[in-house]
């Protein structure tokens, strides 16, 4: 008889660990300690409009998604590739003129680096995308920042295009991250799409959780403690199991079982507001590139890539701040409209603050990141596993493959005792 799995954590890698498990005829239950699963990536509804907590996109060409999500069923709606800069002289549109032809001469005399610069990034994303994945990551590191700098670019284009952009999705403002990192997320930009479901980032795993069978998931089970193979939650509840997957975040009760540098993370402010009228009309993520940036890092008109996240007749705009101030929501959402103001100037007394999300750990440190992960690390004791994108690098497809591994492993395993 296969044994009976119990998952600690409803968050992306738990709920993929799941899937696979089920999908090999496992009896899989999941501890959730919060009101629903998901955990990072949630999306809440108030007044009608759609808050993913934090902004987050998913990248189309990532392996682990392709394979077990249904895109046409998350309806997924595109961002324009490329970016709008906001710089101290105005701003300008760069983007791949061979994705997006009609940003062809924008690209070719925006202020943002000479056209050697513009011919560099073609260059290197030609030859990223003849790289695979797992060759990336067995690269030498340095950080991104560093790497930049050897493949040519010029510091105008670095602080005008790739700090600001991608200082937005590694959620620290000195690309401190792993240069192996950046080339994967690159290459990954220059193969497919950056998109979001149409009704939230939570579709995604909402979907996961609709493959596993009903009453398999227990909400508002956190976890205190693991002795052997019983399970204690904070309300009373107690589990006897076969199998133990920890799949929390790296400070929850995973920080009993990994090292303090997998700990180590990075904090966001996501920002949203109403308006009336949008700042633009496009699918784009617009960074803030200017000298004196403070406040806001990068700005999205979520409304523009899905009208499902507003209701009719209204916008919705996401600004991130990459860390957690020491200011008040309110104060916080006066100086980011005050600092916007110099590009859309009296629009921003209209920008209503409509919630704030103060995210403590909101991606794994990534100085150092990896594409795969070894049994061991995947496993604590005979019947205690661990996952998560912390073991590996921050992004949805770490934590799925994890998930995967994880639920590989074990089947491996109980398949060679039956």
């Amino acid at each position: 008889m296969k044994p009976t799995i119990t998952i600690i954590g409803g968050g992306i890698s738990g709920l993929t660990a799941a899937v696979y498990l089920h999908q090999k005829n496992y009896k899989v239950q999941i501890l959730e300690a919060t009101d629903r699963v998901g955990g990072r990536i949630k999306t809440d509804c108030i007044e009608g409009f759609k808050l993913d907590r934090g902004f987050q996109v998913l990248l189309t060409d990532y392996p682990e998604t392709k394979a077990l999500l249904d895109y046409n069923k998350l309806n997924l709606k595109r961002f324009l590739p490329g970016a709008t800069i906001l710089y101290d002289g105005g701003q300008f549109d760069i983007a791949d003129p061979f994705r997006r032809p009609s940003a062809l001469f924008s690209t070719l005399f925006a202020p943002v680096g000479s056209l050697k610069d513009k011919f560099n990034t073609f260059l290197l994303k030609n030859k990223l995308i003849r790289i695979s994945n797992s060759d990336i990551f067995k690269q030498a590191e340095t950080d991104t920042n560093s790497q930049l700098k050897k493949y040519g670019f010029s510091q105008k284009m670095i602080d005008r295009f790739y700090k600001p952009f991608f200082s937005g999705i590694f959620l620290e403002n000195e690309l401190k991250t792993s240069s192996n990192m950046y080339d994967f997320v690159m290459k990954l930009f220059s193969t497919g799409d950056a998109a979001i479901p149409e009704l939230g980032m939570e579709e995604i795993p909402k979907q996961l959780a609709a493959m596993l069978p009903e009453n398999s998931i227990y909400c508002h089970h956190k976890v205190t403690s693991i002795v052997d193979n019983t399970i204690h939650c904070e309300n009373g509840a107690v589990f006897q199991t076969d199998k133990i997957i920890i799949a929390t975040e790296a400070i929850s009760i995973a920080a009993n079982y990994i090292k303090k540098q997998k700990q180590q993370f990075h904090q966001v402010t996501n920002v949203y507001f109403e308006a009336k009228i949008a700042p633009n009309s496009k699918a784009i993520v617009v960074l803030n590139a200017a000298s004196n940036k403070k406040w806001a890092n990068n700005l999205t008109v979520m409304s523009n890539v899905s009208n499902e996240y507003a209701p009719k007749g209204k916008v919705l705009l996401s600004v991130s701040y990459n860390g957690i101030p020491e200011i008040d929501d309110a104060s916080l959402a006066e100086n980011m409209k005050a600092e916007l103001k110099q590009w859309y100037e009296k629009q921003v007394d209209d920008w209503k603050l409509l919630k704030t999300y103060r995210i403590n750990y909101a991606l794994p440190n990534q100085d150092t990141v990896s594409n795969e992960i070894s049994n061991s690390e995947l496993q604590i004791n005979e019947n205690l596993f661990i996952c998560g994108d912390h073991l590996m690098n921050g992004s949805i497809n770490a934590a799925m493959k994890s998930g995967r591994l994880v639920a590989e492993l074990i089947a491996s395993q109980t398949n060679i005792k039956n």
